[in-house]
């Protein structure tokens, strides 16, 4: 039996010409036919929350040489700010009726600690702020996750949600604005959350 090493390094960017290999030998098809093959479809709603976070940590200055799966948190600016990031959209990649009602996952979590390897003890809601984005498109022939006019942001602090909505798991877009938050563009966000977050 082969003995065990644990992974004890940090992930680090692959070149896109990187090769799978065969046998000490490189294959015909490398990581970037991969990340085509498993990342092209970013209307996905699973992937839209990905694209999503790659976005807020572009326009906060955040964005990491590689995305941690499992962080406490999405984000974590350059002033040590913490943000949680939700998306949301009116269309989705397969067919629809009428366009989704949206709504964004707050629940509160227990926070996963990787010194210890454990998760705490209580669910809270880790971040300092959070980013609501919200894909504005209802017409199928032009909807584009990568066209950022197509976004729409509105920034919440945690301590807002957490004093408005207690154990709430969702909340609507509707209640987001009762709260006060604001529709907010792309080259907005940064100032946004740095605003919020001098606000808590």
């Amino acid at each position: 039996m082969s003995e065990f090493h644990p992974v004890q390094r940090a992930p680090e960017p692959l070149p896109p010409e990187t090769p799978f290999t065969h046998k000490d030998k490189p294959t015909s098809f490398s990581i970037q036919d991969f990340w085509v093959w498993m990342a092209s479809d970013v209307l996905n709603n699973t992937l839209r929350g990905t694209v999503a976070e790659y976005i807020v940590s572009q326009a906060t200055g955040a964005c990491a040489p590689v995305r941690v799966e499992w962080d406490t948190v999405d984000i974590t600016t350059p002033e040590g700010i913490k943000i949680e990031v939700k998306s949301a959209a009116y269309l989705q990649s397969w067919p629809q009726k009428r366009p989704s009602a949206i709504s964004f996952g707050i629940a509160k979590k227990r926070p996963w600690d990787p010194k210890k390897n454990q998760y705490g003890e209580t669910r809270i809601r880790s971040a300092d702020v959070y980013v609501f984005c919200l894909l504005t498109p209802k017409d199928g022939r032009i909807v584009n996750p990568l066209d950022l006019t197509q976004w729409t942001f509105y920034v919440l602090s945690t301590s807002k949600l957490d004093s408005s909505l207690g154990d709430q798991k969702t909340v609507s877009l509707s209640r987001l604005k009762k709260l006060g938050a604001e529709p907010l563009d792309y080259d907005q966000i940064r100032n946004a959350v740095l605003e919020v977050y001098g606000d808590r």
